[in-house]
């Protein structure tokens, strides 16, 4: 049996309607509030860190021939220290710079930054390191990580990692010191860490059926001391590994119960004394903590909930 306990568990948007498919999970680290993709309700809800929703916003894409707006679809969101939101969506090309209500504010096009102009391409996963660099994945005929400054300015390629036999990245994670994970779900080993000069340093993962291989890997979450926690889909689980790829212990089972998961898409926390673990189908967030671990509560670093939150429902907004 796991010693980690469930401490809560959410099931509703802002808006009273349930979590339909929660396809990311992202936590700002200097403010614990976290940032829920749910692509059922093409939206992303903010919760501030005792879980309590706070906003809600759909991001909108914009063509550029006709200029109409239509809902999108969230792939991926980090979030900057100064509020700024990146975003990339399953029906742009590009990165959406966005303020704290969901308005976009600026672009970067990192395809065309890098020069893999393929219209095959878009961008995907993102993530931010201790710097304040933007890591993102590239998918397409080809697939890659690349790392620009939050301004879109100073991009690069960091790794071509198709032509290292990765073949669908699901997930990508960075380290403070600018260490970087790629998921594999078709290709092994499934799963690799990278110095941040992109130099392959880590490797590991099956896609068999021993206790430590991953069906269909979805989140990678660098934990405190130095260990992985990766949320694998298909197993209905979240993994916890040594840093040099042992597997330890895991969290969750299928099931509807509290703790137990069903399809696990997103996890976060400091992966010491604290996780948080999204489901897709589950529709839920639920808040796994070990008891007698020292780990610092989302409380201890959260500015104040404000007051009169906007709430922009997906299914009547224009």
């Amino acid at each position: 049996m796991s010693p980690w306990q469930v401490t809560s568990i959410l099931t509703e948007s802002l808006t009273g309607k349930p979590y339909r498919s929660i396809v990311g999970l992202t936590e700002d680290p200097s403010t614990g509030e976290l940032y829920v993709l749910d692509a059922g309700r093409r939206a992303i809800d903010i919760l501030d860190s005792t879980g309590l929703a706070r906003y809600s916003f759909v991001h909108w894409i914009t063509d550029p021939q006709s200029g109409s707006r239509t809902p999108g679809e969230p792939n991926a969101l980090v979030v900057t220290p100064e509020g700024e939101i990146f975003i990339t969506d399953f029906y742009s090309h590009t990165i959406d710079v966005l303020n704290i209500r969901g308005e976009r504010i600026d672009q970067i096009d990192i395809l065309k930054e890098i020069d893999w102009r393929d219209p095959s391409l878009r961008p995907e996963k993102l993530a931010l390191d201790g710097q304040g660099r933007l890591y993102v994945s590239i998918a397409g005929s080809r697939s890659g990580v690349a790392r620009c400054l939050t301004d879109g300015s100073s991009c690069e390629l960091l790794v071509n990692t198709s032509a290292e036999g990765v073949q669908a990245i699901t997930a990508m994670s960075v380290a403070p010191d600018g260490r970087f994970a790629v998921l594999d779900y078709r290709g092994e080993p499934a799963v690799r860490i990278y110095d941040p000069s992109g130099r392959l340093i880590v490797a590991f993962g099956g896609h068999d059926v021993s206790q430590g291989d991953l069906s269909y890997p979805t989140s990678f979450l660098f934990a405190a001391d130095g260990s992985y926690w990766i949320a694998d889909a298909l197993r209905h689980a979240v993994k916890h590994y040594s840093d040099k790829g042992d597997f330890i212990e895991y969290v969750g089972g299928y099931g509807a119960e509290p703790g137990s998961v069903r399809y696990p898409t997103g996890v976060t926390g400091d992966g010491v004394g604290r996780l948080v673990v999204s489901e897709r189908v589950g529709g839920r967030i639920q808040e796994y903590v070990l008891p007698g671990a020292v780990y610092a509560t989302p409380e201890e670093k959260s500015p104040a909930t404000e007051s009169g939150s906007v709430v922009v429902d997906p299914e009547s907004a224009d």
